[in-house]
């Protein structure tokens, strides 16, 4: 697990922290797409994949056509303590950026959460928030 703790410039609402997770996303149609995050934090998460996950998720071209309408639910083990839980969002495309000849950075907002697993999303990211403050003191 890489985590990479952002610092005080960072300018976002909510900090991300990168983490590398197997999330599964579940399209509209029921197809299930296993990819990884690049980082998460309470407002989404960033995943990097492959060409064929975007022609999945958009047959015509995820570049070339509107994606604001995309809803996914992500499911993934979230590392807490000493055990993994289960969290359960569903998420709409924010963007699309593509990396390479093979490669996009996709970026997903949370819409909401089943099951109270958005408490579960919090637990995790506090993990990291304490980290955080404890070597801020020690700066």
């Amino acid at each position: 697990m890489n985590l990479d703790i952002p610092g005080a410039s960072e300018r976002r609402q909510s900090p991300r922290y990168e983490i590398k997770l197997a999330i599964d996303l579940v399209l509209a149609n029921g197809n299930i797409l296993s990819v990884n995050t690049r980082n998460i934090s309470s407002c989404g998460l960033q995943i990097i994949c492959g060409a064929w996950v975007t022609e999945e998720i958009e047959p015509r071209g995820i570049q070339s056509h509107t994606f604001s309408h995309l809803r996914f639910k992500a499911i993934t083990d979230l590392p807490i303590g000493s055990e993994n839980k289960k969290l359960y969002a569903n998420c709409r495309m924010l963007s699309v950026q593509r990396m390479s000849q093979d490669e996009y950075m996709l970026n997903l907002a949370f819409i909401d959460f089943e099951n109270g697993t958005e408490k579960t999303l919090d637990d995790f990211l506090d993990q990291y928030e304490q980290k955080k403050t404890v070597i801020n003191l020690y700066a």
